[in-house]
């Protein structure tokens, strides 16, 4: 069990510190990346039964800088319950999300979008069982993307990263949270998730 989970994570971090141009490459390799994470982590785990979970997530990314409107994002979740005393409960999460829909960027005038990619690592707590309440620490590498007045601009950055959720398990594999994360220094990411507790 030890063996797996350790294996799951160095594979994880690996892909989250992967250098910027491999992780960049269209949208059909982000979707690629993501997909082979979810097939990794949905074959390694009957090593954590009972304590792994996976989910998908599909929300807004809010961002505060001038003229960037919303865009729209999905992503892929998986998380790890170490520690469990009661309704309290210490958890690793590590997140995954692509731009599935550019926002619109607009600055006097000229019009052009925008997108971004996050990779991030939490650590967190929940309490509660069938409601709960979530709030989770980390740390957030995010690629983003702009193109505007003809010219196209690719910046990366890594930056703390923090947010809570609710949720409610509505069976006892099934669950679903409202979550809102900062995945970036002025950018939020508001999200509906779906979650699958093995």
């Amino acid at each position: 069990m030890v063996v797996s989970i350790q294996y799951l994570f160095a594979l994880v971090c690996s892909m989250l510190s992967a250098d910027r141009n491999t992780v960049r490459g269209g949208g059909r390799l982000k979707l690629v990346k993501l997909g082979c994470f979810a097939i990794l982590a949905s074959v390694l785990t009957p090593a954590a039964a009972g304590n792994f979970y996976l989910g998908g997530t599909a929300g807004l990314m809010d961002s505060d800088r001038n003229g960037f409107d919303d865009a729209t994002s999905a992503g892929v979740l998986a998380g790890w319950e170490f520690f469990s005393k009661d309704i309290f409960h210490v958890l690793a999460e590590t997140e995954f999300t692509s731009t599935v829909s550019d926002g619109d960027l607009r600055n006097g005038g000229e019009k052009g979008d925008w997108d971004l990619d996050t990779r991030a690592v939490y650590l967190g707590s929940r309490l509660g069982d069938r409601a709960y309440v979530k709030v989770r620490f980390g740390y957030s590498w995010t690629d983003l993307s702009t193109d505007f007045a003809g010219r196209s601009r690719s910046d990366s950055e890594t930056s703390l990263s923090w947010g809570g959720a609710l949720g409610w398990n509505f069976t006892s594999h099934w669950g679903m949270q409202v979550d809102g994360t900062l995945v970036d220094s002025d950018v939020t990411y508001w999200n509906l998730g779906l979650l699958y507790r093995f």
